[in-house]
């Protein structure tokens, strides 16, 4: 008896293995997404701010809607941070949901300003709350805000 080893007619073809140009071009990109990726990391405090933020939700675990916020705003010695324009962005975290803007005010304590967000929709969400004095960025900070609700 004779057998003929090979490929059976009609079957396809096996991928072929990447050429070193490619694998080298692979590296490049990938290294390249990391670099870019590292830079821009998630943290409590951005690179380049001279200040911290404190923020206060009520209620405290959030649920869909508004929810009140207070935002203690400080410089670099801990002093209070006052007549700063402050934006307070809310966004998912994952990608491609519309942003919630906060509406705030300050208040007639020193660094401390008040108002609303709206979340949308249940899920982990975080606030990125920038402070501006002038033309100055004084303070640009992230804050978590986990689990909002459904409910």
């Amino acid at each position: 008896m004779h057998m003929i080893y090979g490929r059976p007619q009609g079957s396809l073809d096996l991928p072929t293995r990447p050429s070193v140009g490619a694998m080298i071009l692979t590296l490049f990109l990938l290294s390249m997404a990391s670099a870019i990726i590292g830079c821009g990391g998630t943290g409590t405090e951005s690179a380049g701010t001279s200040g911290r933020v404190v923020v206060e939700l009520d209620p405290e675990e959030p649920s869909m809607g508004e929810c009140n916020l207070t935002i203690k705003l400080f410089d670099a010695e801990d002093n209070p941070i006052n007549n700063a324009e402050l934006t307070v962005e809310g966004n998912m975290n994952h990608a491609g949901m519309k942003p919630s803007f906060a509406t705030i005010e300050e208040t007639d304590q020193p660094g401390v300003y008040s108002g609303t967000i709206d979340f949308t929709m249940g899920g982990d969400w975080f606030l990125l709350v920038t402070a501006l004095v002038g033309d100055r960025t004084l303070v640009e900070q992230t804050i978590d805000v986990p689990g909002v609700s459904v409910e």
